[in-house]
């Protein structure tokens, strides 16, 4: 294993519990021990715990009582019982009822490891194909589609790229799909059974940034209960995907760039190095080079990070897969609404076409989807597309207009943004990104329907 999970060991019995927490603690485990349930419970809410090992027979709680509340803290928790050779049978019973195995007392310490490190492996292996589950799924809900002549470029840079170990800046505007490539690289890669991690660097607050990426020792930091694995350590032998990559600061770019060159980290409150392995995959939508001239992000970093660079061509730059993108994310939204819904009018096509897509895929799957759940046709006609009307270099200045003054298709796109602010909590940032659209179209939107934030009650 490439590390050493935490275990919890509960009995009533003080000297039971320190001879097993001598054990593990010899064998390199981090543990804890308990004399009392309701302790044992109340810590495994606040920490992570691989296995707990817990006795049958206990004057507060009894083991089967402890195994089902345990499970529903943490439905991944291991459980271990121990019993007296009379109880055996309902040890056997805690096994149907979820616990991994059990040892009769006295068991020997050789025993004791070989259960606990059975029910590790159990565990993580559990964790691995839950993972493997989710990224198929995504794998197969994630189309990248491929029919311009630029696209169909990249697609063959990535998989050639994929193969190898090397570290991949991906350049493009927000919403063309960089963590997409990202996923591609990481599932074309001999990493691709290991975890794909993502750092959003642009939505994390610059203050929480070191904490996130290295982690934590506990007391580090006023808040800091217990020691907190980072997004790096989380990532190691898997793919590190670092997300607008241009947000982070001078002091995390040293940090980063160590991370890159050496494989070693040190987590925010701790002496000790620690090593990982992991592919770097970072992406922006900022001008890096740029930024290098004016000082902000450094030079040597930057040239860690392009040891490939994949650009990836706005939408209005590749014509050919905008129709084919659109028909892929009907079928989608039909399958998950249940509609019946064959294609999209001649109309709707030239609408999709003309359009300038100022937010790109992200833009076009929102579009569709609110397309199909408008819809009251078993076809996209022109009164669902809810088109932004102006792209990011035109002009904000625009009058309110009164709601009388709308016409239908109007309302529908009005009540579409007003949805997605109160989702949004009124953060127009937040709502632009749900609807897939910049926030200066954001802006301009608000204005032009003159919507005003509702006042919470007192």
């Amino acid at each position: 294993m490439t590390r050493k999970a935490n275990i919890f060991i509960l009995d009533d019995e003080p000297n039971i519990v320190e001879v097993i927490l001598a054990r593990l603690e010899v064998m390199g485990f981090g543990a804890r021990g308990f004399t009392r349930a309701a302790n044992a419970l109340q810590a495994l809410k606040e920490d992570d715990c691989s296995v707990l090992l817990t006795d049958l027979k206990m004057p507060d709680m009894d083991g089967m009582e402890v195994l089902k509340r345990a499970k529903e803290i943490d439905p991944e928790v291991e459980v271990i019982l121990f019993t007296a050779y009379g109880s055996i049978e309902g040890a056997v019973e805690a096994m149907k009822q979820g616990a991994h195995d059990y040892l009769v007392k006295p068991f020997e310490a050789i025993e004791l490891m070989a259960k606990i490190e059975s029910a590790i492996e159990k565990r993580e292996l559990k964790q691995r194909v839950k993972y493997l589950e989710q990224e198929v799924e995504r794998h197969i809900d994630h189309h990248i589609y491929a029919e311009s002549p630029s696209m169909k470029k990249v697609m063959a840079l990535a998989r050639q790229v994929g193969k190898s170990d090397a570290t991949v800046l991906v350049l493009g505007e927000s919403g063309t799909g960089k963590e997409l490539i990202a996923k591609m690289l990481h599932m074309e890669s001999s990493r691709r059974d290991k975890k794909f991690v993502i750092m959003d660097c642009g939505a994390t607050p610059s203050t929480l940034i070191e904490a996130e990426l290295f982690g934590y020792a506990k007391g580090a930091f006023t808040g800091a209960m217990r020691d907190k694995r980072g997004i790096i350590e989380e990532a190691d032998t898997g793919t590190l995907f670092l997300d607008e990559i241009g947000n982070i600061s001078s002091e995390m770019q040293t940090r980063l760039l160590r991370v890159l060159e050496t494989g070693q980290f040190r987590a925010v409150g701790q002496v000790d190095q620690k090593q990982v392995d992991i592919r770097v995959i970072a992406a922006t939508n900022a001008d890096l080079r740029q930024k290098v001239k004016d000082g902000t992000f450094r030079e040597d970093l930057y040239y860690r990070l392009k040891v490939i660079t994949i650009e990836l061509p706005p939408l209005r730059d590749r014509k050919e897969d905008i129709i084919g993108l659109a028909r892929v994310f009907l079928t989608a939204y039909c399958n998950k609404t249940g509609k019946q819904i064959s294609g999209l009018t001649k109309e709707v096509i030239d609408m999709l076409m003309a359009h300038q897509w100022p937010g790109n895929i992200r833009e076009l799957k929102n579009v569709i989807e609110s397309a199909v759940v408008l819809s009251k046709d078993d076809i996209i006609t022109p009164e669902v597309i809810l088109l932004s009307d102006m792209d990011d270099d035109e002009d904000e200045d625009v009058t309110a207009m009164d709601e009388s003054e709308l016409n239908p298709l109007e309302v529908q796109e009005k009540n579409m943004v007003v949805q997605a602010l109160k989702k949004a909590n009124w953060v127009q940032k937040d709502a632009a990104d749900i609807l897939g659209i910049s926030r200066r179209v954001m802006h301009y939107k608000v204005k032009k329907f003159n919507i005003q934030p509702e006042k919470k009650l007192a």
